[in-house]
């Protein structure tokens, strides 16, 4: 091969690619599939799940081309990079090439979204966290919404009882039945939850509840934002509990 078409294309292969430090793991990969044939002429980027690509080399040529897999985050796949002209030795390297920046970008790009979801979610539940919930709670709530807080009265009897496993999988349980019922809820801290409602959706939240030992409190926008309507919650939520208590 002349050298100077092949200079021009190393440039451009790695034009292709720098700018991948400041995109997104999808907008890299969707990049990627837009400008594969810049670099190869008539060539294709195929993402593909795990299970599409068994049989196929972790990393090296396959059949049409040449693929590696990809382990995450933010989640496994398989890039299968479709040439022509694979079989030429200067193709290959240079198909190893652009798979060797592709997969440092998508590695980049797959840790900077992991951290910005441990920033957002918790981990045991998958509901927003306390630093997602503060944020939304600075926004204000319109008139009609309100924030119901709860506490999970039997945690730590669950805990001390059956173990900490056990308690978990209680965590789960209404964390699940609380997205089951379309509403939008956070793991503040241990056994305590937030979450965020429409007048109409309290009837929903009350449902959830049931088979759950649970107190409650809500308060509504109309009462007050931020720190005081959290405080009216919370205030309203251990007064729930002190009568469950006292109910015995």
């Amino acid at each position: 091969m002349n050298p100077e078409p092949l200079l021009l294309r190393l440039l451009l292969l790695h034009e292709t690619v720098v700018g991948y430090g400041s995109l997104a793991f999808a907008e890299v990969l969707a990049h990627a599939q837009r400008g594969v044939e810049w670099v190869f002429e008539g060539g294709r980027l195929e993402v593909l799940p795990p299970e599409a690509a068994r049989g196929l080399p972790g990393r090296g040529r396959v059949p049409g081309g040449y693929g590696a897999y990809f382990p995450g985050p933010p989640e496994p796949l398989y890039l299968r990079l479709e040439h022509p002209r694979i079989e030429d030795p200067t193709e290959l390297r240079l198909a190893a090439l652009y798979l060797d920046y592709l997969l440092s970008a998508l590695k980049g790009a797959g840790y900077r979204q992991e951290l910005e979801r441990q920033a957002r979610y918790d981990w045991l539940t998958g509901l927003g966290n306390r630093r997602a919930f503060e944020r939304r709670m600075a926004q204000g709530l319109p008139e009609g919404w309100g924030l119901a807080l709860l506490d999970l009265d039997n945690l730590k009897q669950v805990n001390d009882t059956q173990g900490h496993l056990a308690g978990d999988r209680l965590l789960i349980a209404l964390a699940r039945a609380l997205q089951a019922a379309g509403l939008k809820a956070y793991r503040l801290a241990g056994d305590e939850f937030a979450v965020i409602l429409s007048r109409e959706a309290l009837p929903a939240l009350q449902r959830t509840l049931q088979g759950f030992a649970v107190s409650l409190g809500v308060a509504w926008a109309e009462e007050g934002q931020g720190p005081a309507l959290l405080a009216l919650a919370d205030a309203r939520m251990y007064e729930h509990k002190r009568r469950r208590k006292a109910e015995g």
